[in-house]
């Protein structure tokens, strides 16, 4: 997974849920089981489980995973660099 900086967009229609992040973009349709998930975290603004998606349809889902894990580690020891 590269490191380079994307924003994430988010757009609701009655259809369901866009996610722009970079150049891709990915939709949540109304029956996708994922939505009531996404519903919940836009209602308390977290975004994490949107980028774990993300990641899952990436294919890099694993990697993300492990990746957070040791962000979640970092922070925990005190030793967290959010600068690199």
């Amino acid at each position: 997974m590269s490191k380079t900086s994307a924003t994430l967009g988010v757009f609701r229609t009655d259809c369901g849920i866009t996610l722009s992040f970079g150049s891709n973009t990915y939709f949540i349709e109304s029956n996708d089981p994922f939505l009531n998930i996404a519903n919940k975290a836009l209602e308390r603004n977290d975004f994490v489980p949107l980028y774990v998606e993300i990641a899952k349809r990436e294919g890099v889902g694993p990697e993300f995973r492990d990746m957070l894990l040791g962000m979640i580690e970092q922070s925990e020891s005190g030793d967290l660099n959010l600068d690199s």
